[in-house]
């Protein structure tokens, strides 16, 4: 079997199982699909300064290779390197506003050739690399906390949940986690729309069950009770009050499998997010209940291909594209 570079959807399956277990290059490629050189080659030209394997950076190093002419910007206009600018600094990706730019029908810059202009620093651009997502390190394997999880009374399994909450065409199913402080300094209360990307978010003292229910019972207080229908939570003891919450929330709540991460990959996906502006190790006793919403706001307002570049805040609350209103 010849070399050849794999696809998006072949990068995220390797990453996957990388993620979930121990196997050797050769058993790689079975699974992937391709050679073993393949996989070797792939890893090695895409991974991180720290090691790690990210199937994004992958694939944006790959078509920047695939470029061996440098890239003119001659086209680019000033309004349009201004818009760029404005965009970064509210941490939006380049396929981001390559696509929000599209969709509003202004002037259309491929996300590629934003990249190229921030690694070249055209006109300043390459200052705001710092806006760009960094690599997230390999989560750490769980199985030593098998003996700390579980005891968590009239627990209800996903496969018990509602079809619809899992189509995504409705809103008010959300799943929830926590992100804990460095040294178990404070935590984070997450929760996230799963039609809609919508997050809300909010600092706790400790990760206990009384801790999560006041938190999450102070973020949905405003909140419609229309767009409340359904929790999907990981097996962590903090969720061992999940019936009065219930009772308070008037919504129903599901458990993922033990160690299925992928069944709440939405929520793990947006503690990434989250993990940009909190990187690992933050002390949450001292960070300040505004920065955490401003970091919610900009997540939030960022436009998502996945939403045909509208934002999370845009669907939860049904409106239009036009995001005049929406700046802050």
């Amino acid at each position: 079997m010849n070399y050849s570079h794999l696809s998006i959807d072949q990068r995220n399956h390797l990453y996957q199982l990388q993620q979930e277990q121990k196997l050797s290059q050769r058993e790689l490629a079975k699974l992937i699909g391709c050679s073993q050189s393949t996989i070797c080659r792939e890893l090695q030209r895409n991974k991180t300064e720290q090691g790690w394997y990210l199937p994004d950076r992958a694939q944006i190093l790959t078509d920047t290779r695939r470029k061996e002419s440098k890239t003119t910007f001659n086209n680019v206009t000033e309004w349009t390197i201004k818009e760029i600018k404005t965009r970064l600094k509210n941490y939006h990706s380049p396929e981001q506003i390559a696509g929000r730019l599209k969709t509003e029908g202004e002037e259309w810059v491929s996300h590629e050739t934003i990249y190229q202009m921030i690694y070249q620093n055209y006109q300043g651009l390459g200052k705001y690399q710092e806006y760009l997502r960094q690599g997230r390190k390999k989560r750490k394997k769980r199985g030593s906390l098998k003996g700390k999880r579980g005891g968590i009374p009239n627990r209800v399994g996903i496969e018990q949940r509602p079809t619809i909450a899992a189509e995504k065409k409705e809103i008010g199913h959300w799943e929830s986690d926590t992100i804990i402080g460095g040294n178990h300094l404070g935590v984070l209360v997450t929760h996230v729309d799963k039609a809609s990307k919508f997050l809300v978010a909010g600092l706790g003292k400790n990760k206990t069950s009384k801790q999560m229910n006041e938190v999450t019972e102070e973020l949905f207080k405003p909140m419609d009770k229309e767009k409340i229908k359904t929790f999907t939570c990981d097996n962590g003891k903090e969720f061992s009050g999940h019936e009065e919450l219930s009772k308070v929330l008037s919504a129903s709540f599901y458990f993922a499998t033990p160690y299925h991460s992928w069944e709440r990959g939405l929520n793990e996906h947006t503690n990434g997010l989250l993990r940009q502006f909190f990187p690992k190790g933050t002390n949450f006793k001292i960070v300040k209940p505004e920065e955490v919403q401003k970091a919610v706001e900009l997540i939030n307002h960022r436009p998502r291909k996945c939403l045909d570049y509208r934002t999370p805040f845009e669907v939860f609350y049904e409106l239009s594209s036009d995001i005049d209103a929406l700046h802050f």
